[in-house]
């Protein structure tokens, strides 16, 4: 029994469905899924007319939102006699998605058998996009929120850190003090032991002497870096030779033999603060002297881009641990006997006075300092 002698048998036909069903959105197909019958609704709403419709397969609005399995599912439950009931995403004929909550029932002949499924629909393609974007709101308060909530938690670590280190400093810079006097005299006396005492000396007594000379010098060292830790002057900028900096700080750098520093052939001007970023290139060719523990090449590289010069300090030597070079910035992390873990972090806090950056990375180990031009 196709779907014209259904109507007729219940004494309805295909001009009265239209009147009955002119703002219902219904298909009806053959036991096949062919498209038999499509209202006006359904063509309005699928933008194909019913011509266009007729004898082709409800695969003709398909949108490839859902996967196969959705589709045999629902062909598995009308084939069997059941009713279907679902959301369904199409795609109009001008390729615009829509949505329909669809109800599918399986027409039955006298001898039972299956020979039409008609789909009766609703429209909901306005509660979907309002459902859609109630969802992209809900996702973007969720986002802003923890966007938020990590920049608290980061302001208040970057808070307490702060007020951790101000204490620190306070504490550290009298403490500073208070061994800077007793220490010039034990330098004092040191020095004045002269050649012809050093002479009568036994070569034991003077590595004695060589190593008291070194530990001051060391004590020296630690304590400048705390006192410089602990005070925060105003930058002095003027533009002055990267080079000339440079070859200061190397010459109060202590090079051991078969160490040899690679200088820039050429040479830049830079507005900075020149003691300060002495300070830094001493620092860090200490650090590089000190990482190859042995013979080895430092080489410093001067370029530059659009916005800023760029300064490569660079070693030989055999690399920073990867657990060490992502905390070698932190206040009072370091890896050495002798020292206060402030080196770097000085450097970092003079370079971002500066308006600038200072990073590390292996292979091989590079410290890149980045300063602005103007």
């Amino acid at each position: 029994m196709d779907v014209q002698s259904a109507f007729k048998k219940l004494d309805i036909s295909l001009r009265d469905l239209e009147k009955i069903t002119q703002h219902v959105i219904l298909s009806i197909t053959d036991s096949d899924g062919t498209i038999v019958y499509a209202s006006k609704g359904f063509c309005k709403l699928s933008k194909y007319s019913e011509d266009e419709l007729i004898g082709q397969n409800h695969r003709i609005l398909k949108s490839e939102y859902h996967n196969s399995q959705f589709f045999e599912d629902m062909w598995k439950t009308i084939s069997s006699g059941k009713t279907w009931k679902g959301e369904i995403r199409n795609l109009s004929k001008s390729g615009n998605p829509f949505w329909v909550y669809s109800i599918i029932i399986p027409l039955r002949d006298e001898q039972k058998n299956i020979v039409n499924y008609a789909s009766v629909n609703t429209d909901i393609t306005k509660e979907k996009q309002l459902d859609d974007k109630v969802k992209e709101l809900q996702q973007e308060l969720i986002d802003q929120n923890t966007l938020y909530n990590d920049q608290l938690q980061e302001k208040s670590e970057e808070l307490v850190r702060s007020e951790r280190l101000a204490t620190i400093g306070t504490m550290s810079s009298r403490i500073a003090h208070d061994l800077k006097n007793p220490l010039t005299v034990i330098q004092t006396y040191a020095d004045m032991l002269n050649n012809s005492i050093l002479d009568t000396l036994s070569p034991t007594e003077r590595d004695r002497w060589f190593r008291i000379q070194t530990s001051i010098t060391d004590m020296q060292r630690i304590i400048e870096d705390v006192l410089d830790f602990a005070r925060s002057t105003e930058l002095k900028k003027h533009k002055t030779s990267l080079l000339k900096i440079l070859r200061l700080a190397v010459n109060h750098v202590r090079t051991p033999f078969g160490v040899h520093i690679n200088l820039p052939e050429k040479d830049m001007k830079v507005p900075c603060d020149e003691r300060k970023i002495e300070a830094v290139f001493s620092n860090l060719l200490v650090n590089s002297v000190s990482a190859l523990d042995g013979p080895g090449e430092i080489t410093i590289e001067f370029s530059s881009d659009n916005k800023s010069h760029i300064i490569k300090i660079k070693d030989s030597g055999p690399g920073i641990p990867q657990e060490n070079l992502d905390r070698i910035f932190e206040p009072l992390y370091t890896t050495k006997k002798t020292g206060t873990g402030l080196g770097l972090v000085i450097c970092k806090s003079i370079i971002e006075q500066h308006g600038g950056t200072i990073t590390a990375e292996n292979k091989p180990t590079t410290f890149t300092i980045r300063l602005p031009k103007n």
